[in-house]
């Protein structure tokens, strides 16, 4: 009894009737009996299925609205339907949802005005939210389920192609199915938000102080800053390094 009552509770939290055939039995189904993993030739389990994913974009991916207040406003109706659908995956995937607030007003502003020069239909994280998977099979759950129930229109695999620093996610756009507005979603192996969130967080904001102190003392960074840079710059690849490492050689033993 105690087991099916968790069980109704968490199909309740999930938001929808149509999760009722979403027992437990379909968090053990294998991964390429998934729901919408006939749509691809390439879904694979493991490190494989993961490399299949191809980043692509479009030119289409833009919001409903041009105007920022009015996007801004219809924001949080969207992070509430974002949220809805996140920890929907999240608990078919089994997988961790992270559902922060909306993006805030001054940071938009300043994307805005600095990297979309203007373009209001570009802005597209303001309704965010974060997917975390303990393992391969649980990230590649997660992508197909998100891709099923909602709709992906963007993908940027750093698995294949990683930041400078070696840091690697699943940045995807998806387009919400009720307020139709772009959101952001970003699937993570656990490694990796430990280490962003952790030491590779307080490395950076050594950096931004050493360049902080500069900009207000209006001149270039010393040899001696610089130096302190690098070196905080290699001891985040490393941490990178080594998480990846850990998860793509077999037989090593994982991070954390």
């Amino acid at each position: 009894m105690g087991k099916f009552l968790k069980t109704a509770l968490m199909l309740f939290m999930v938001g929808q009737a149509p999760v009722q055939a979403a027992t437990q039995l379909s968090l053990d189904t294998s991964l390429d009996k998934l729901p919408g993993l006939e749509r691809s030739n390439k879904a694979e389990k493991g490190l494989p299925g993961l490399m299949a994913i191809e980043s692509q974009d479009s030119a289409s991916v833009v919001q409903p609205t041009s105007d920022f207040e009015n996007l801004y406003l219809r924001a949080q109706h969207a992070q509430n339907e974002l949220a809805m659908l996140t920890h929907r995956v999240a608990y078919l995937s089994s997988t961790q949802a992270d559902v922060p607030a909306v993006k805030g007003r001054e940071r938009a502003l300043a994307k805005l005005e600095g990297k979309l020069d203007g373009d209001v239909t570009l802005l597209t994280d303001l309704a965010r939210t974060t997917l975390v998977a303990d393992d391969v099979e649980g990230l590649l759950r997660a992508y197909h389920e998100l891709d099923r129930q909602g709709e992906v229109v963007r993908v940027k695999n750093r698995f294949l192609t990683p930041k400078a620093n070696g840091y690697r996610d699943l940045n995807l756009l998806v387009r919400l199915p009720e307020s139709l507005m772009v959101a952001e979603v970003q699937i993570h192996l656990r490694p990796f938000a430990e280490i962003k969130n952790g030491p590779e967080h307080d490395l950076y904001q050594q950096i931004q102080e050493l360049e902080r102190q500069a900009l207000v003392q209006q001149r270039p960074l010393s040899e001696f800053e610089q130096a302190r840079v690098e070196r905080l710059r290699h001891q985040s690849t490393l941490l990178y390094q080594q998480a990846w490492e850990a998860i793509s050689t077999p037989g090593r033993v994982r991070y954390g």
